[in-house]
């Protein structure tokens, strides 16, 4: 099957869901739960503030995307559609440049995906087009153009060299798919077959960590999809009282939006490590996190409450992940994005009560407020406020 059928087949697909698959691993994770009664912040190694440098790009007022190659980090504010490329290793920011318009190399607006090939970013726009860019932000060409096709899809880089397609399905298509394909994006295999009947994806990129492993999160069923190579494996994320599409669709009916609040959901995956893999959900309206350790399928858990009372070190780390925007991961570190404001409201005022590890988060995030106090100055409260911080995090293996 060539990648000219790819819109015809993602309509008439009947290959088999996970669940109904004989070959499939099925596993189950209790949420919440924890590891032995580990505390969350346990699982946290370090956190570091990324040495960027501000300009008009700090506040990164829109949704951000990012990508990672092998020596750089790719940003696009999708908001201003400004392209930005970093060093992977001290995370300097090195180019960057507004990339919209109708002219060579532009786009209107993103809404699809980015991924990195020989170290230079390739951007699939509205018009179903990868454009290719350098590291100094320069535009090298289109890469393919795929013509007319369904455009509810984005495109993995595999470590392989070859890539994948991840099919997002919603109210008006059948089915959310991954599609393997080889590096002329020929495709070679498909993989899951799940009705999306009313949530469609939940937020965010599919989760694609180290060892070419691509991880989906459609919401119809809170069942976590997994690829590794070839292999298939399902993980049912269990919650009491769950909303399922049954539910969903009878109280959608009834326009009976009120009940729905009596039902518990994911509300995202985030994003993942070498070890472990990070989930938002609500049980009874209150809102968690829980990060889940791949190999023994048991999760740590954190209310997420951002009352600010702290008591102990590791109540302030536990308070603080679950509000660090996870956008990557590479199997080693999680980038993420942080408020200003937020970061400040952790990190402030708790001197006699932070561990070793947010005291190097606290100098290091002093350390950059200092670096670029003329520009911060010159800020008008909100924008200082709302300002993103990017970090790193580094999850124990």
């Amino acid at each position: 099957m060539t990648f000219k059928l790819l819109s015809i087949a993602a309509i008439g697909a009947t290959m088999m869901a996970c669940s109904n698959s004989n070959t499939t691993e099925i596993s189950r994770v209790e949420l919440p739960g924890t590891i032995d009664n580990e505390a969350f912040a346990d699982c946290v190694e370090s956190i570091s503030v990324m040495n960027l440098q501000m300009d008009d790009g700090w506040t990164l007022a829109g949704p951000l995307s990012i990508c990672l190659s092998d020596n750089y980090i790719y940003m696009l504010d999708d908001k201003r559609i400004c392209l930005t490329c970093l060093d992977r290793q001290t995370g300097e920011k090195l180019s960057g440049r507004i990339i919209k318009g109708n002219g060579p190399g532009e786009i209107v607006y993103y809404e699809t995906s980015m991924f990195s090939a020989d170290d230079n970013i390739c951007i699939l726009d509205s018009k179903n087009r990868v454009l290719q860019y350098d590291h100094e932000c320069k535009f090298i060409g289109i890469m393919r153009d795929f013509g007319d096709m369904n455009p509810n899809y984005e495109i993995v880089h595999l470590n392989s060299g070859n890539y994948a397609f991840i099919l997002r399905g919603n109210i008006s298509d059948t089915a959310s798919s991954i599609l393997l394909a080889d590096k002329s994006f020929n495709i070679t295999s498909w993989h899951f077959n799940v009705p999306q009947v009313n949530y469609g994806m939940t937020g965010g990129d599919p989760c694609y960590l180290d060892h070419d492993t691509i991880r989906l999160l459609p919401m119809s069923n809170n069942i976590l999809y997994t690829l590794y190579g070839d292999k298939e494996q399902c993980t049912e994320l269990a919650l009491p009282n769950p909303m399922t599409p049954e539910i969903y669709n009878d109280l959608l009916s009834k326009r009976d939006f009120d009940a729905m609040d009596n039902y518990n959901s994911i509300i995202s995956l985030l994003s993942g490590s070498g070890k472990y893999l990070t989930v938002w959900y609500t049980i009874d309206d209150e809102e968690y996190m829980s990060i889940i350790d791949k190999y023994t399928n048991k999760a740590v858990s954190v209310h997420i409450d951002l009352s600010g009372d702290f008591k102990q070190a590791s109540d302030i780390l536990s308070g603080l992940v679950p509000w660090l925007g996870i956008m990557k991961s590479d199997g080693k570190y999680a980038y993420a994005r942080c408020q200003n404001s937020l970061l400040a409201l952790f990190l402030e005022g708790h001197d006699d009560i932070l561990d070793a590890r947010l005291q190097k988060t606290q100098a290091e995030y002093h350390a950059y407020l200092e670096r670029n106090a003329e520009y911060i100055n010159g800020l008008n409260p909100d924008e200082r406020n709302s300002a993103i911080v990017m970090l790193k995090i580094k999850l124990k293996d």
